[in-house]
């Protein structure tokens, strides 16, 4: 009798129950938009029945593609896919994911090579927390912003000492193919592997092998770095995402308080997938078919960098654009929108190359408006006439090659301007540090002393010269290196120790 009791009260309670949901029930429509591929060729997408669509909306498309809103018209979608292009076709389902492209960032990516998307593609998994941003982000506003104050070390003599750089800085690297400026990027990141710098190192539309030499050469300098890669070989989607994401991966640390300097390499190549996509978008073309919006693509990117305020935690993020001449023309579309739009530019000039000057460094047409500001003293108060002195040197030997006869002043100049040539030129891989940098400009300064020197041997005795300073003046040496400050006795010093070191290192070069 009681086991039927209670299975009776238990069959109230459940009657009960039911009944109360059911009077709280509303009843709902589950809200989904689904579209259709109409129109699918070279990456390029139009998609119909996506009216709630959103410019820069990720699209899950079929089965195991996405693709970015690009545009938006009365009838269809405009979208680039993403990855598996060859695989949508006409007629294939695409979804709204309600969310704008993002990139996961952290300190697992640090050391690692991902695409635009953050996925990895050196073959391992990315464990540790990450955090979602988009892709594209609003540059900070002017209140936001503070002075250029510190100076970022390339460790590229020319460079540093007559094109300083600082830290927040937009400073362009043009020139023709094969002049040198991956390799002047990459020498700028390898000087940060002892500094609180992030460097971030973007290959846009560069072939696999010489992306991956780049991730290998700052594997062994050690340090804190990030490569982005969008090969050649990739949709035009992803390599116009490229920087845009490498910015955001780099913006994680800045706004953290930190450090970052971001590569792109380079934005010529940026420009072109742009203008891929928007001929298969059938956007109007402009000069040299570009899309009219060409300049808007590279400047919402480049003032992104910045010097934060101190409120913000005084993070900096340093760009280091690296665009393509045609011919040497300067006077190229692109090369012009990013001149306008940077703080100054490194032009690499391929005679000069081909002369053997390496970094070919074009001081005439090369400028940087900011970062004299943070050069460090040690450097400021002894490069203020090396600019001149070897602009002057390249006009002069210009005009010497007339055959015209020389007055003995002339030649000690043109014979001066050789040396410096020589103090200037750099190693590959090989980046100096502040120090032997002092060492150079030292001996510049002394005219003299540099004449003694024999030009083929210039830069094998000032790298001897450098050893033997740094081990007889380490309070000097450690001073410059830490505090960027050479006091006059030192600089007295240092200046006696090479004019002794010298004598004796001809000497030895003359026994031989």
């Amino acid at each position: 009798m009681d086991e039927r009791t209670d299975l009776d009260a238990a069959v109230r309670a459940v009657r009960a129950a039911i009944e109360r949901a059911t009077e709280s029930f509303v009843p709902s429509v589950l809200e989904r938009e689904e579209g259709r591929v109409v129109h699918a060729a070279d990456g390029v997408l139009r998609i119909a029945g996506l009216p709630s669509a959103s410019i820069d909306e990720v699209l899950d498309v079929g089965s195991e593609s996405h693709a970015l809103v690009l545009g938006l018209t009365s009838r269809a979608v405009q979208a680039v896919a993403l990855d598996a292009a060859a695989s949508i076709r006409e007629g294939d389902p695409a979804r709204l994911t309600g969310r704008v492209a993002s990139i996961d960032v952290g300190d697992p990516l640090l050391g690692r090579v991902i695409d635009p998307l953050g996925r990895p593609l050196d073959g391992h998994p990315v464990h540790g927390e990450l955090v979602t941003v988009p892709i594209e982000r609003r540059p900070p506003s002017i209140d936001r912003r503070t002075a250029v104050h510190a100076p970022l070390h390339t460790g590229t003599l020319a460079v540093d000492a007559m094109l300083p750089i600082g830290r927040g800085q937009r400073e362009l690297i043009v020139g023709d193919e094969g002049t040198g400026k991956t390799t002047l990027a990459r020498d700028a990141m390898l000087s940060q592997k002892n500094t609180d710098v992030v460097c971030v190192y973007c290959a846009i539309g560069r072939r696999r092998v010489e992306t991956w030499s780049i991730a290998d050469a700052l594997r062994s300098a050690g340090g804190r770095w990030v490569v982005v890669s969008a090969p050649e070989d990739t949709s035009a989607g992803l390599r116009y995402l490229a920087p845009y994401a490498a910015t955001a991966v780099a913006e994680h640390f800045t706004y953290r308080g930190e450090h970052a300097l971001v590569v792109y390499d380079d934005l010529s190549s940026h420009a072109i997938a742009w203008r891929e996509v928007s001929l298969l978008l059938r956007r109007p073309p402009g000069r040299e078919a570009y899309p009219g919006d060409v300049f808007y693509l590279h400047a919402r990117l480049l003032e992104r960098a910045a010097q934060l305020s101190p409120e913000l935690g005084g993070g900096s993020l340093t760009a280091l654009p690296i665009a393509t001449l045609e011919g040497g023309r300067l006077s190229g579309y692109i090369p012009t929108n990013l001149v306008s739009i940077t703080d100054g530019q490194i032009v690499l000039n391929q005679a000069l190359f081909a002369a053997g000057q390496k970094p070919a460094i074009d001081v005439g047409t090369s400028v940087s408006r900011v970062g004299a500001k943070a050069q460090p003293q040690a450097l400021r108060s002894l490069s203020g006439r090396l600019r001149l002195d070897y602009a002057s040197f390249l006009e002069l030997e210009a005009f010497s090659r007339l055959g015209t006869r020389l007055e003995d002043s002339t030649a000690r100049r043109l014979a001066l301007g050789e040396r410096l040539r020589a103090l200037l030129r750099g190693r590959p891989a090989t980046p100096l540090g502040r120090f032997d940098e002092v060492v150079r400009l030292v001996l510049a300064s002394d005219h003299e002393l540099l004449l003694r020197l024999p030009t083929a041997r210039v830069l094998d005795l000032v790298t001897d010269l450098a050893t033997s300073a740094r081990s007889a003046l380490p309070h000097v040496a450690h001073a410059v290196e830490t505090d960027g400050v050479l006091s006059e006795s030192g600089q007295r010093a240092l200046g006696e120790l090479l004019v002794g070191s010298t004598a004796h290192l001809l000497a030895e070069g003359d026994r031989d």
